[in-house]
């Protein structure tokens, strides 16, 4: 199982980051966002569902990441 702090794996983080283009100093910063939001904030929403349906959750993010493209 790949490693997980939030829902995402770092190859998700990386494919989302990828996908999302932005002007300017916003795209510097994107990458970061990204990885902070699902770290630090989804983390800490993700410890409210009970333990049993995370698996499900990740089934679930897998699923969509599998058919978003994997590069722009």
């Amino acid at each position: 199982m790949d490693e997980r702090s939030g829902v995402l794996t770092k190859d998700q983080e990386v494919q989302l980051d990828n996908l999302i283009e932005l002007e300017g100093l916003f795209e510097t910063f994107d990458g970061p966002a990204i990885k902070l939001i699902d770290n630090q904030v989804i983390e800490r929403l993700k410890v409210k569902i009970p333990k049993k349906y995370h698996e499900d959750i990740y089934g679930i993010v897998d699923i969509i990441f599998d058919s978003l493209p994997k590069k722009k």
